[in-house]
């Protein structure tokens, strides 16, 4: 039997800066453990914020770093990386950044007396983003949207 034998050395403290732990979180999933908390504090208040854009935002300053830290060293460092702090994430979900689209009912079909009757249970507002057209729609029930916006008006139409 031939035992597998290797040469240890403990790296510089210098080579331990550029390494990679295997299974490590990376600053994008830290980002986007951040994001989700932000991101679920608007949906829990009915809402809209635009996740999109900030995840975008992310990956270009992302990028930029890691560009100039090639153009600089020949390679990206891991401490460059590392240190990269996220912007103001409540940014994203400031209603001056949307467009209200449309707003629609919501039907959901309810047992009344043995009979299946649609009933209106919340709104569908769709807006749009106004720095780069993305779509989002968000789920309003009726008594955050009575207080919000006050009672819808009915519109009649005579025959």
């Amino acid at each position: 039997m031939v035992d597998s034998v290797g040469i240890n050395r403990v790296p510089t403290a210098e080579e331990r800066q550029d390494y990679s732990q295997v299974g490590e979180t990376t600053p994008r999933m830290k980002f986007l453990k951040e994001l989700s908390f932000v991101s679920a504090g608007f949906v829990k208040e009915h809402k809209p914020f635009d996740s999109q854009c900030a995840k975008l935002d992310f990956s270009d300053k992302l990028e930029k770093i890691e560009r100039e830290s090639q153009r600089k060293f020949g390679y990206v460092r891991q401490s460059d990386i590392v240190n990269l702090k996220f912007d103001d994430l409540e940014k994203y979900g400031d209603i001056k950044r949307f467009e209200l689209v449309s707003d629609n009912d919501v039907l959901e079909f309810q047992n009344i007396n043995m009979t299946k009757t649609a009933v209106v249970t919340g709104h569908d507002m769709s807006y749009e983003c106004k720095e780069r057209r993305h779509g989002i729609c968000v789920f309003v029930p009726n008594e955050v949207y009575e207080e919000r916006f006050g009672k819808k008006k009915k519109v009649v139409t005579e025959a």
